[in-house]
Protein backbone atom coordinates (compact mmCIF):
# COMPACT_ATOMS: atom_id res chain seq x y z
CA UNK A 1 0.00 0.00 0.00
CA UNK A 2 2.71 2.51 0.51
CA UNK A 3 4.94 1.52 -2.36
CA UNK A 4 1.48 2.23 -4.34
CA UNK A 5 1.42 5.61 -2.22
CA UNK A 6 5.33 6.48 -2.86
CA UNK A 7 4.67 5.75 -6.83
CA UNK A 8 1.20 7.83 -7.06
CA UNK A 9 3.22 10.83 -5.30
CA UNK A 10 5.88 10.47 -8.04
CA UNK A 11 3.80 9.89 -10.60
CA UNK A 12 1.52 13.13 -9.88
CA UNK A 13 4.83 15.05 -9.18
CA UNK A 14 5.92 14.33 -12.62
CA UNK A 15 2.83 14.53 -14.50
CA UNK A 16 2.46 18.58 -12.36
CA UNK A 17 5.91 18.99 -14.02
CA UNK A 18 5.55 17.90 -17.36
CA UNK A 19 2.41 20.32 -17.83
CA UNK A 20 4.36 23.33 -16.23
CA UNK A 21 6.75 22.53 -18.80
CA UNK A 22 4.77 22.30 -21.82
CA UNK A 23 2.47 25.45 -20.89
CA UNK A 24 6.11 27.33 -20.24
CA UNK A 25 6.44 26.46 -24.00
CA UNK A 26 3.34 27.38 -25.03
CA UNK A 27 3.97 30.62 -23.89
CA UNK A 28 7.46 31.01 -25.87
CA UNK A 29 7.12 29.01 -28.91
CA UNK A 30 4.82 31.47 -31.14
CA UNK A 31 3.01 30.14 -33.83
CA UNK A 32 4.89 27.01 -34.41
CA UNK A 33 6.45 25.21 -37.40
CA UNK A 34 3.07 23.71 -39.21
CA UNK A 35 2.60 25.18 -42.60
CA UNK A 36 -1.16 24.92 -41.82
CA UNK A 37 -1.51 27.37 -39.22
CA UNK A 38 -1.47 30.33 -40.87
CA UNK A 39 -4.20 29.68 -43.63
CA UNK A 40 -6.14 28.48 -40.34
CA UNK A 41 -5.67 31.82 -39.03
CA UNK A 42 -6.77 33.57 -41.84
CA UNK A 43 -9.92 31.88 -42.66
CA UNK A 44 -11.42 33.95 -39.29
CA UNK A 45 -9.99 36.63 -40.23
CA UNK A 46 -11.52 36.93 -43.75
CA UNK A 47 -14.71 35.80 -42.40
CA UNK A 48 -14.40 38.80 -39.64
CA UNK A 49 -13.62 41.25 -42.09
CA UNK A 50 -15.91 40.91 -44.62
CA UNK A 51 -17.90 37.46 -44.36
CA UNK A 52 -15.12 36.02 -47.48
CA UNK A 53 -14.79 32.54 -47.87
CA UNK A 54 -11.78 30.61 -47.31
CA UNK A 55 -10.81 26.91 -46.85
CA UNK A 56 -7.19 26.66 -44.82
CA UNK A 57 -6.98 23.14 -47.09
CA UNK A 58 -8.92 20.86 -48.99
CA UNK A 59 -11.90 20.03 -46.85
CA UNK A 60 -10.92 22.75 -44.69
CA UNK A 61 -11.21 21.85 -40.40
CA UNK A 62 -14.09 24.85 -39.72
CA UNK A 63 -14.27 24.20 -35.55
CA UNK A 64 -10.74 24.84 -35.18
CA UNK A 65 -10.24 27.77 -38.21
CA UNK A 66 -12.69 29.74 -36.18
CA UNK A 67 -11.34 28.19 -32.41
CA UNK A 68 -7.35 28.88 -33.52
CA UNK A 69 -8.67 32.23 -35.70
CA UNK A 70 -9.90 33.51 -32.96
CA UNK A 71 -7.71 32.91 -30.01
CA UNK A 72 -4.91 34.34 -32.48
CA UNK A 73 -6.68 37.14 -33.41
CA UNK A 74 -7.48 38.40 -30.27
CA UNK A 75 -4.73 37.04 -27.96
CA UNK A 76 -2.04 35.73 -29.94
CA UNK A 77 -0.22 32.68 -30.18
CA UNK A 78 0.43 31.94 -26.37
CA UNK A 79 -3.66 31.34 -25.98
CA UNK A 80 -4.12 28.93 -29.37
CA UNK A 81 -1.27 26.83 -28.25
CA UNK A 82 -2.21 26.90 -24.47
CA UNK A 83 -5.87 25.77 -25.52
CA UNK A 84 -4.32 23.00 -28.00
CA UNK A 85 -2.29 21.63 -25.20
CA UNK A 86 -5.40 21.65 -22.66
CA UNK A 87 -7.83 19.94 -25.15
CA UNK A 88 -4.97 17.44 -25.61
CA UNK A 89 -4.79 17.15 -21.73
CA UNK A 90 -8.51 16.67 -21.53
CA UNK A 91 -9.26 14.35 -24.45
CA UNK A 92 -6.86 11.90 -22.98
CA UNK A 93 -8.06 12.10 -19.71
CA UNK A 94 -11.71 11.54 -20.94
CA UNK A 95 -10.81 8.96 -23.08
CA UNK A 96 -9.38 7.12 -20.10
CA UNK A 97 -12.76 7.12 -18.60
CA UNK A 98 -14.55 6.14 -21.39
CA UNK A 99 -12.78 3.24 -22.03
CA UNK A 100 -12.25 1.61 -18.35
CA UNK A 101 -15.84 0.94 -16.59
CA UNK A 102 -13.60 0.79 -13.52
CA UNK A 103 -11.12 3.08 -12.83
CA UNK A 104 -7.96 2.23 -11.24
CA UNK A 105 -5.48 5.56 -10.33
CA UNK A 106 -2.34 3.89 -10.79
CA UNK A 107 -2.94 2.84 -14.24
CA UNK A 108 -4.48 5.99 -14.67
CA UNK A 109 -1.39 7.88 -13.96
CA UNK A 110 0.56 5.49 -15.92
CA UNK A 111 -1.55 6.26 -18.79
CA UNK A 112 -1.26 10.04 -18.69
CA UNK A 113 2.71 9.91 -17.81
CA UNK A 114 2.95 7.37 -20.72
CA UNK A 115 0.69 9.90 -23.16
CA UNK A 116 2.48 13.01 -21.91
CA UNK A 117 5.72 11.30 -22.47
CA UNK A 118 5.61 10.30 -25.53
CA UNK A 119 7.51 13.16 -28.18
CA UNK A 120 4.86 12.93 -30.63
CA UNK A 121 1.49 13.57 -28.45
CA UNK A 122 3.36 16.17 -25.77
CA UNK A 123 5.04 18.59 -28.95
CA UNK A 124 3.11 18.60 -31.60
CA UNK A 125 0.10 19.84 -29.40
CA UNK A 126 1.71 23.10 -28.14
CA UNK A 127 1.08 24.34 -31.28
CA UNK A 128 -1.95 25.43 -33.07
CA UNK A 129 -3.02 22.34 -35.23
CA UNK A 130 -6.27 20.89 -35.34
CA UNK A 131 -5.35 17.10 -34.01
CA UNK A 132 -6.52 17.42 -30.79
CA UNK A 133 -9.43 20.08 -31.28
CA UNK A 134 -10.76 16.80 -33.40
CA UNK A 135 -9.89 13.87 -30.79
CA UNK A 136 -11.25 16.22 -27.88
CA UNK A 137 -14.82 16.06 -29.01
CA UNK A 138 -14.36 12.55 -29.93
CA UNK A 139 -13.10 11.56 -26.51
CA UNK A 140 -16.13 14.28 -25.41
CA UNK A 141 -18.47 11.54 -27.45
CA UNK A 142 -16.82 8.34 -27.02
CA UNK A 143 -17.57 9.43 -22.80
CA UNK A 144 -21.31 10.46 -23.43
CA UNK A 145 -21.48 7.17 -25.40
CA UNK A 146 -20.45 5.14 -22.35
CA UNK A 147 -22.87 6.67 -19.92
CA UNK A 148 -25.58 5.89 -22.59
CA UNK A 149 -26.15 10.10 -23.25
CA UNK A 150 -27.04 9.92 -26.64
CA UNK A 151 -28.23 12.85 -27.77
CA UNK A 152 -24.80 14.21 -26.01
CA UNK A 153 -22.65 11.71 -28.13
CA UNK A 154 -24.08 12.85 -31.07
CA UNK A 155 -23.51 16.64 -30.50
CA UNK A 156 -19.98 16.18 -29.64
CA UNK A 157 -18.92 13.28 -32.70
CA UNK A 158 -20.65 15.91 -34.91
CA UNK A 159 -18.13 18.76 -33.50
CA UNK A 160 -15.51 16.21 -33.88
CA UNK A 161 -16.07 15.78 -37.47
CA UNK A 162 -16.39 19.34 -38.57
CA UNK A 163 -12.25 19.38 -36.58
CA UNK A 164 -11.23 16.80 -39.04
CA UNK A 165 -13.71 14.91 -41.26
CA UNK A 166 -11.83 11.58 -40.89
CA UNK A 167 -12.56 11.46 -37.69
CA UNK A 168 -15.97 10.26 -38.71
CA UNK A 169 -15.00 6.97 -39.34
CA UNK A 170 -13.33 6.82 -35.82
CA UNK A 171 -16.78 7.64 -34.58
CA UNK A 172 -18.63 5.37 -36.43
CA UNK A 173 -16.59 2.45 -34.82
CA UNK A 174 -17.27 3.59 -31.71
CA UNK A 175 -21.15 3.76 -32.01
CA UNK A 176 -21.12 0.22 -33.49
CA UNK A 177 -18.66 -2.03 -31.55
CA UNK A 178 -18.52 -0.02 -28.18
CA UNK A 179 -19.05 -3.13 -26.03
CA UNK A 180 -22.32 -2.32 -23.45
CA UNK A 181 -23.55 -5.22 -20.87
CA UNK A 182 -26.62 -4.84 -22.98
CA UNK A 183 -26.59 -4.84 -26.74
CA UNK A 184 -28.12 -1.63 -28.56
CA UNK A 185 -29.67 -2.90 -31.49
CA UNK A 186 -28.58 -1.90 -35.30
CA UNK A 187 -31.35 0.21 -36.06
CA UNK A 188 -30.54 2.38 -33.42
CA UNK A 189 -27.10 2.58 -34.35
CA UNK A 190 -27.54 3.13 -37.82
CA UNK A 191 -29.96 6.23 -36.51
CA UNK A 192 -26.59 7.74 -34.42
CA UNK A 193 -24.63 7.28 -37.30
CA UNK A 194 -26.90 9.09 -39.58
CA UNK A 195 -27.49 12.11 -37.32
CA UNK A 196 -23.26 12.31 -36.79
CA UNK A 197 -22.96 12.39 -40.22
CA UNK A 198 -25.80 15.03 -40.85
CA UNK A 199 -24.95 17.59 -38.06
CA UNK A 200 -21.43 17.17 -38.98
CA UNK A 201 -21.39 17.08 -42.14
CA UNK A 202 -23.21 20.69 -41.79
CA UNK A 203 -20.04 22.41 -40.90
CA UNK A 204 -18.65 21.86 -44.71
CA UNK A 205 -21.85 22.82 -46.51
CA UNK A 206 -20.38 26.22 -47.33
CA UNK A 207 -17.23 24.00 -49.03
CA UNK A 208 -19.59 22.18 -50.91
CA UNK A 209 -21.64 25.10 -52.26
CA UNK A 210 -18.06 26.81 -52.96
CA UNK A 211 -17.19 23.74 -55.61
CA UNK A 212 -20.32 23.81 -57.19
CA UNK A 213 -21.77 20.53 -55.37
CA UNK A 214 -18.68 18.61 -56.29
CA UNK A 215 -16.54 16.48 -53.97
CA UNK A 216 -13.06 17.07 -55.51
CA UNK A 217 -12.46 19.11 -51.85
CA UNK A 218 -12.71 15.92 -50.03
CA UNK A 219 -9.34 14.61 -52.09
CA UNK A 220 -6.42 15.21 -51.08
CA UNK A 221 -2.41 15.24 -52.34
CA UNK A 222 -0.66 12.07 -51.66
CA UNK A 223 3.03 11.16 -51.95
CA UNK A 224 2.68 8.77 -55.13
CA UNK A 225 5.39 9.83 -57.39
CA UNK A 226 7.42 6.27 -56.21
CA UNK A 227 4.14 3.99 -56.41
CA UNK A 228 2.96 1.73 -54.05
CA UNK A 229 6.05 0.57 -52.72
CA UNK A 230 7.32 3.87 -52.14
CA UNK A 231 4.27 4.69 -50.68
CA UNK A 232 4.70 1.44 -47.99
CA UNK A 233 7.79 2.39 -47.07
CA UNK A 234 6.80 5.72 -46.26
CA UNK A 235 3.85 4.09 -44.25
CA UNK A 236 6.45 2.04 -42.55
CA UNK A 237 9.50 4.35 -41.91
CA UNK A 238 7.12 7.17 -40.45
CA UNK A 239 4.99 4.73 -37.98
CA UNK A 240 7.95 3.46 -36.47
CA UNK A 241 8.97 6.58 -36.01
CA UNK A 242 5.87 7.91 -34.58
CA UNK A 243 5.55 5.24 -31.86
CA UNK A 244 9.42 4.95 -31.72
CA UNK A 245 12.47 2.78 -32.92
CA UNK A 246 12.88 1.14 -29.37
CA UNK A 247 9.63 1.15 -27.79
CA UNK A 248 8.92 -0.73 -31.16
CA UNK A 249 11.14 -3.64 -30.71
CA UNK A 250 9.52 -3.80 -26.69
CA UNK A 251 5.69 -3.54 -27.87
CA UNK A 252 6.05 -6.44 -30.52
CA UNK A 253 8.75 -8.60 -28.30
CA UNK A 254 6.02 -8.25 -25.14
CA UNK A 255 3.29 -8.37 -27.34
CA UNK A 256 4.29 -11.76 -29.00
CA UNK A 257 5.06 -13.56 -26.00
CA UNK A 258 2.37 -12.74 -23.85
CA UNK A 259 -0.30 -12.72 -27.11
CA UNK A 260 -2.68 -15.99 -25.22
CA UNK A 261 -2.85 -14.35 -22.07
CA UNK A 262 -4.35 -11.05 -23.80
CA UNK A 263 -8.18 -10.24 -23.48
CA UNK A 264 -8.42 -9.22 -27.63
CA UNK A 265 -12.55 -9.64 -27.01
CA UNK A 266 -12.65 -7.02 -24.56
CA UNK A 267 -10.13 -4.80 -26.44
CA UNK A 268 -12.12 -5.02 -29.68
CA UNK A 269 -12.54 -1.60 -30.57
CA UNK A 270 -10.06 0.01 -28.90
CA UNK A 271 -7.87 -2.51 -31.71
CA UNK A 272 -10.16 -1.47 -34.27
CA UNK A 273 -9.34 1.85 -34.14
CA UNK A 274 -5.74 1.18 -34.22
CA UNK A 275 -6.48 -0.45 -37.48
CA UNK A 276 -8.61 2.23 -39.31
CA UNK A 277 -5.50 4.71 -38.23
CA UNK A 278 -2.75 2.56 -39.69
CA UNK A 279 -5.29 2.80 -43.15
CA UNK A 280 -5.57 6.34 -43.07
CA UNK A 281 -2.20 7.10 -42.62
CA UNK A 282 -1.23 4.19 -45.27
CA UNK A 283 -3.47 6.49 -47.57
CA UNK A 284 -1.72 9.25 -47.10
CA UNK A 285 1.31 8.63 -45.05
CA UNK A 286 2.27 12.38 -44.39
CA UNK A 287 2.63 13.82 -41.02
CA UNK A 288 3.40 11.90 -37.87
CA UNK A 289 0.72 13.38 -35.88
CA UNK A 290 -1.94 11.46 -38.50
CA UNK A 291 -0.95 9.09 -36.01
CA UNK A 292 -1.76 10.43 -32.51
CA UNK A 293 -5.15 8.66 -32.15
CA UNK A 294 -3.27 5.09 -32.77
CA UNK A 295 -0.55 6.44 -30.37
CA UNK A 296 -3.84 7.08 -27.87
CA UNK A 297 -5.28 3.82 -28.25
CA UNK A 298 -2.09 1.84 -28.61
CA UNK A 299 -1.65 2.92 -24.95
CA UNK A 300 -4.35 2.36 -23.57
CA UNK A 301 -4.25 -0.93 -24.29
CA UNK A 302 -0.66 -1.43 -22.94
CA UNK A 303 -1.97 0.15 -19.89
CA UNK A 304 -4.80 -3.04 -19.57
CA UNK A 305 -2.55 -5.64 -20.85
CA UNK A 306 0.99 -5.13 -20.14
CA UNK A 307 2.88 -5.04 -16.42
CA UNK A 308 3.47 -1.89 -14.88
CA UNK A 309 7.76 -2.47 -15.05
CA UNK A 310 7.32 -2.66 -19.34
CA UNK A 311 5.37 0.57 -19.10
CA UNK A 312 7.93 2.07 -17.00
CA UNK A 313 10.49 1.20 -19.68
CA UNK A 314 8.20 2.79 -22.50
CA UNK A 315 7.69 5.98 -20.89
CA UNK A 316 11.61 5.97 -20.21
CA UNK A 317 11.93 5.21 -23.96
CA UNK A 318 10.29 7.95 -24.42
CA UNK A 319 12.10 10.46 -22.48
CA UNK A 320 15.06 9.95 -23.50
CA UNK A 321 14.36 10.33 -27.16
CA UNK A 322 13.60 14.12 -25.82
CA UNK A 323 17.21 14.30 -25.27
CA UNK A 324 18.42 12.72 -28.81
CA UNK A 325 17.04 10.16 -31.61
CA UNK A 326 18.66 7.10 -33.04
CA UNK A 327 18.38 7.66 -37.15
CA UNK A 328 18.59 4.26 -39.22
CA UNK A 329 18.34 6.07 -42.86
CA UNK A 330 19.79 9.02 -44.26
CA UNK A 331 17.07 10.67 -46.40
CA UNK A 332 18.14 12.76 -49.28
CA UNK A 333 14.98 15.22 -50.35
CA UNK A 334 14.62 17.29 -53.61
CA UNK A 335 15.37 20.59 -51.99
CA UNK A 336 17.62 21.41 -48.92
CA UNK A 337 15.65 24.18 -48.02
CA UNK A 338 14.13 24.44 -44.96
CA UNK A 339 11.21 26.48 -46.09
CA UNK A 340 10.74 24.03 -49.14
CA UNK A 341 8.25 20.74 -48.73
CA UNK A 342 9.80 17.80 -47.90
CA UNK A 343 9.58 15.32 -51.35
CA UNK A 344 12.42 12.25 -50.36
CA UNK A 345 14.27 11.12 -53.34
CA UNK A 346 16.49 8.23 -51.89
CA UNK A 347 17.52 6.58 -48.73
CA UNK A 348 20.10 4.58 -47.01
CA UNK A 349 20.72 2.82 -44.09
CA UNK A 350 23.08 4.32 -41.56
CA UNK A 351 22.71 3.92 -37.54
CA UNK A 352 23.61 7.59 -35.96
CA UNK A 353 22.49 9.78 -32.92
CA UNK A 354 20.46 13.02 -33.31
CA UNK A 355 18.98 15.71 -31.76
CA UNK A 356 16.55 14.75 -29.73
CA UNK A 357 12.49 16.37 -29.98
CA UNK A 358 13.30 19.49 -27.11
CA UNK A 359 16.07 20.66 -28.92
CA UNK A 360 14.17 20.44 -32.48
CA UNK A 361 11.48 22.05 -30.66
CA UNK A 362 13.50 25.37 -29.81
CA UNK A 363 15.14 25.20 -33.56
CA UNK A 364 12.10 25.19 -35.56
CA UNK A 365 10.11 28.32 -33.32
CA UNK A 366 10.83 30.54 -36.49
CA UNK A 367 9.87 28.48 -39.37
CA UNK A 368 6.36 30.12 -39.14
CA UNK A 369 8.43 32.49 -41.41
CA UNK A 370 8.57 30.22 -44.03
CA UNK A 371 4.75 31.09 -44.77
CA UNK A 372 4.45 34.76 -43.69
CA UNK A 373 3.54 36.07 -47.22
CA UNK A 374 3.06 39.71 -46.18
CA UNK A 375 5.82 41.53 -44.30
CA UNK A 376 4.14 44.10 -43.12
CA UNK A 377 2.73 44.39 -39.35
CA UNK A 378 0.55 41.54 -38.94
CA UNK A 379 3.72 39.44 -40.34
CA UNK A 380 5.75 40.86 -37.77
CA UNK A 381 3.40 40.36 -35.32
CA UNK A 382 2.78 36.77 -36.44
CA UNK A 383 6.60 36.52 -35.98
CA UNK A 384 6.46 38.03 -32.55
CA UNK A 385 3.92 35.58 -31.54
CA UNK A 386 1.43 38.41 -30.84
CA UNK A 387 -1.78 38.51 -31.60
CA UNK A 388 -2.76 39.08 -35.38
CA UNK A 389 -5.51 42.31 -34.88
CA UNK A 390 -3.28 45.21 -35.55
CA UNK A 391 -4.30 48.09 -33.06
CA UNK A 392 -5.82 51.09 -34.38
Amino acid sequence: MKKNYLENRFLYLLIFSLLLFGFYLCFIGGYGSDEDTLPMIYVFEARLRDGTFISSRFTGNPVPEIGIGFLSYYFGSWAANSFTFLFHLIGIILIYLAFNKKVEINKFNLFITLCLSSPILFFDNLEPIDYSWAFLFFAIGSYFFSKKHFELAILAFAFCVGSRINFLIFCFAVVFFFDFYEKINIKKKLIICLNIFIIGGLFYLPVWFYWGFGLEWLTAARPLEQGILGLFARFSYKTWIAFGLLQTFVIIYFFLKNFKNFKLKQNQLIIILIIINLLIFFYIPAELSYLQPAIIFLYLFLIKEFNKKIILTLILLNFLNWGFSIQILDIKHRDSDPCASKQALSASFVLKLESGNVEKFYKTRNMINCWITDKNERGKRILEGKSTKIPK
